[in-house]
């Protein structure tokens, strides 16, 4: 479930609870009054405020994103798939163009969902250059009636909308979210559950609902940065739709 920061975040959130507990017994007994108890849960609640809204804007901010990418991947499988059957009607003429978008498309895969051994600047270049091998061969091609005249203009259409939206895909698998969000956020939380430590009760039930709530924002700060890494995340982009484009590629 943890792929790294979510766990940082729930050693910190968590760890300062039980360091509030412990500091409650360095602190005076005139510290420790009713009324400072509520005083410092009023101030508190502020922090858990602030938290909690930037929390829900970073959810919100990366689960829109995480969708956008999700519908350009369908949107650029589609793509492929028109492409290839405008490629199919200009018949043995387009055989040449239909394997180099095959390896385009598999390339793409490959660089987008690969493991991160795969040397991926060698498999964007590649990309690159199939898709422009792909434009050259229909500018170079002569059509010999209107519908292929009118089959090249849209292969040339879709072709250039493949261009853009693969580099797009390209320059969207870093992480788009500022990372001092997230550190503030579990700083934040930390001093909540220090605090909150400090003037609690220590027993069974107290430790639980600690570290419940330390497991539940560490969870939605680890989904925050898996959809922040839409193709290499524990939640990420399926691939899907791209495999179903080059199988339906097939002569």
């Amino acid at each position: 479930m943890f792929t790294g920061i979510g766990l940082i975040a729930f050693i910190c959130i968590f760890g300062a609870g039980m360091v509030g507990f412990a500091l409650r017994g360095f602190l005076p007994e005139h510290h420790r009054t009713d009324a400072t108890s509520k005083t410092v849960h009023n101030v508190m609640s502020v922090v858990a405020l602030l938290a909690a809204l930037v929390l829900g804007l970073l959810v919100a901010s990366t689960k829109s994103s995480f969708d956008v990418r999700t519908q350009e991947v369908q949107q650029f499988s589609a793509n492929l798939t028109l492409l290839d059957r405008e490629l199919v009607h200009f018949g043995q003429d387009a055989t040449k163009m239909r394997e180099l978008l095959r390896g385009f498309t598999a390339h793409k895969i490959a660089q987008l969902w690969a493991n991160r051994g795969t040397d991926k600047v060698n498999e964007a270049a590649e990309s690159v250059r199939l898709l422009d091998e792909i434009e050259d061969g229909l500018r170079r091609f002569v059509p010999s009636n209107a519908a292929q005249i009118e089959g090249r203009r849209n292969a040339l259409d879709i072709t250039r909308d493949l261009k853009r939206t693969s580099r797009l895909l390209s320059v969207q698998q870093t992480n788009t979210t500022p990372r001092p969000f997230l550190i503030v956020g579990i700083f934040w939380l930390s001093v909540l559950f220090l605090w909150r430590g400090v003037f609690a009760p220590f027993n069974g039930t107290v430790i639980a609902a600690f570290f419940l709530g330390a497991l539940s924002v560490s969870v939605a700060i680890n989904l925050i940065f898996d959809m922040d890494r839409p193709f290499r995340g524990f939640i990420e982009v399926s691939p899907v739709p791209m495999q179903q484009a080059l199988d339906w590629m097939k002569p």
